[in-house]
């Protein structure tokens, strides 16, 4: 449902600005906590205890980060960040936790990974021929979106980044591009299929990443202009 990726988008900027200083300071407590709502997720699939677990609780509580709506929407907040500027206060107040908003989404996507790679994961390497074409698909993007969301996630801690030079740094979180654009290719591939049902869906995916996109895009134009040696030499002339 497209609402759970509005509603998930807006209970991360609430969570972004009411915890922002304490995320500054206490991040680690954050990353445990996540790690917790990711055991909870195992246990709450795994044991049986989903099927004695009142609808509700399924439906509004663990169901937006097993299908992973929270995770992203906290990507999609991290994505908008980088693309704002950063010169108006909101923007430059939640660029100063960024990097732990980042984290905690990759943490919360491994659970994500977890509950439905235990399937989609298994017969992907086992039985193969049996999946669906955009299961397939799927699983597939899913690996390749791991492989670079860990040495980013890894990267984005403090202690990691100060012992990296700042050029090997940032030229390995460029790699950020690519993970976001793989999340929208992930849920086009899933909810294409499925239209009909999926349409409104597809139209806030498109329109949240489309927008994204060109406010990114548009940064980057500013950015080359003011950076270029013409701009350089007419100022200093």
């Amino acid at each position: 449902m497209y609402l759970y990726i509005l509603v998930s988008i807006i209970l991360t900027l609430l969570f972004a600005f009411g915890c922002n200083a304490a995320l500054r300071k206490h991040a680690g407590s954050f990353y445990i906590l996540a790690v917790l709502i990711i055991l909870f997720e195992v246990i709450y699939y795994q044991t049986g205890l989903r099927d004695a677990a009142p609808e509700w609780l399924t439906q509004y509580i663990v169901n937006p980060f097993k299908r992973g709506a929270l995770p992203t929407a906290m990507f999609i907040v991290v994505m908008y960040i980088g693309a704002l500027d950063t010169k108006n206060p909101s923007v430059n107040k939640l660029m100063g936790i960024r990097g732990e908003l980042s984290i905690i989404a990759c943490i919360l996507t491994l659970g994500h990974n977890i509950v439905y790679g235990q399937k989609h994961f298994v017969n992907l390497f086992t039985n193969p021929s049996e999946m669906k074409p955009q299961a397939f698909i799927a699983a597939i993007i899913s690996l390749v979106m791991i492989a670079i969301m860990l040495p980013l996630m890894i990267t984005s801690f403090t202690s990691v980044r100060k012992k990296m030079r700042t050029a090997s740094w940032k030229n390995l979180q460029r790699l950020a591009y690519p993970f976001f654009a793989l999340i929208y290719i992930h849920v086009m591939v899933l909810f294409v299929p499925k239209f009909s049902e999926k349409y409104l869906d597809i139209i806030a995916y498109t329109l949240i990443f489309g927008i994204y996109a060109v406010l990114r895009i548009t940064k980057a134009v500013k950015t080359a202009k003011n950076n270029s040696p013409q701009l350089d030499y007419a100022e200093n002339a």
